[in-house]
């Protein structure tokens, strides 16, 4: 379902089940299908050139700013959240209370299936995420990293990148 405030690049493919509002698509980006991607009308969530996203993701940035980078490739069953905190009693809000803070993700990363990245958290340039990671911190340029919380695995060497 679209709904308001989508603003597309040239060549863009979002299949007729996903649900976009508030978003920004570069040129040549693919959103696969029944995926959820909202920004806030005054803060426009935007995607870069030439990424793709995956099936059943829900990329949601509604309480703070979320970017995603060029040429990015985001796989199925994606979390990408900018608020985080119960939502069940004043009593766990006051012990836990919500968090609201921006996402950003540089350009080439690869970010595996099921991954979640929640608030707060900025992903540098040509990062590798492991599939079913839990990204709650930074990750700087250039890095493989993977688990429960996500932990660098091991620094990538970009002058053998081909």
């Amino acid at each position: 379902m679209i709904h308001s405030n989508i603003i597309t690049g040239k060549n863009v493919s979002v299949h007729p089940s996903v649900s976009l509002n508030n978003v920004k698509l570069g040129d040549d980006v693919k959103i696969g299908k029944r995926t959820t991607i909202f920004g806030h009308p005054s803060r426009i969530l935007q995607i870069g050139d030439g990424t793709r996203v995956g099936n059943n993701t829900i990329i949601n940035g509604f309480a703070a700013s979320l970017s995603i980078g060029k040429r990015c490739s985001i796989g199925t069953f994606c979390h990408f959240i900018v608020d985080t905190g119960p939502t069940a009693s004043s009593s766990m809000l006051n012990k836990f209370p919500i968090k609201e803070s921006s996402i950003t993700v540089g350009n080439d990363c690869y970010i595996g299936h099921g991954t979640m990245i929640i608030a707060g958290v900025t992903i540098g340039d040509g990062v590798y995420i492991h599939p079913k990671s839990f990204v709650n911190r930074d990750i700087p340029s250039y890095t493989e990293v993977g688990g429960s919380p996500a932990k660098v695995i091991r620094k990538i060497d970009i002058d053998n990148i081909t």
